[in-house]
């Protein structure tokens, strides 16, 4: 038996079901093997290269059974404009409220969520969600907005995360829980910089790691957790 994740990006308990880009074949293979169904988000024709399958751009779980979809939408999402790219942790909004897609926002702002501007279109690639109120991020302009709202924040530094086409990726992009407290990674995150400094965060809220394989990791556009078992 399983139901959809009601806390969005935040699962109760085992996950049964995530959005996940397969330009990894691997990671995959990895996540079927734990017995968690892998659903591929519909290519982003208006996107060039592996971010035309990131889920991160081609969908935003609000929690249950409620989604944006971008090939639902009345407005095209591009690079540019990367209107669903919004992290969603708690009672907590984190994105850029000038390219978000309004009439999500407009459904967050009815369910009294704490909506916080930043200037990063890409607010959920750049964030990886830790809890309710906690997030690891390179992104000065997050860091700045959660240090501000009394967010728990752990800032790292850029690099070290790979996507191909562009000199790196973010750390929102190569993870997502797949346990209510274990985040799985998109390749070894032992081999980032700034891997010890992450571990202690995530100890600080009972949350343990999976390795998906043993490489550097890669912005896959995020692991999104949207079934669970009960």
């Amino acid at each position: 038996m399983e139901r959809f994740v009601q806390r969005a990006n935040l699962p109760e308990s085992k996950v049964s079901e995530v959005i996940m880009s397969d330009y990894k074949p691997c990671l995959k293979k990895e996540l079927e093997m734990m017995g968690i169904r892998v659903r591929v988000p519909k290519r982003l024709e208006s996107i060039e290269g592996s971010e035309s399958y990131h889920a991160d751009m081609a969908v935003c779980h609000l929690g249950g059974e409620r989604f944006f979809y971008a090939d639902e939408i009345d407005e095209t999402v591009t690079a540019k404009k990367p209107l669903l790219n919004v992290c969603i942790f708690g009672d907590n909004v984190i994105c850029n409220t000038r390219k978000a897609y309004k009439p999500l926002l407009d459904v967050l702002r009815s369910e009294g969520k704490n909506i916080l501007h930043t200037n990063q279109g890409y607010a959920k690639c750049s964030s990886a969600v830790v809890g309710e109120s906690a997030l690891i991020t390179s992104d000065e302009s997050i860091y700045r907005v959660c240090r501000e709202n009394n967010i728990d924040v752990l800032k790292i530094s850029f690099g070290d995360i790979r996507l191909d086409g562009y000199p790196y990726g973010f750390i929102g992009g190569c993870c997502g829980f797949i346990d209510k407290n274990i985040l799985a990674f998109s390749g070894n995150v032992k081999l980032h910089k700034d891997h010890e400094n992450i571990r202690t965060f995530l100890r600080n809220y009972n949350v343990y790691t999976v390795s998906l394989s043993n490489e550097r990791l890669y912005d896959i556009g995020g692991i999104l957790p949207v079934k669970k078992f009960l």
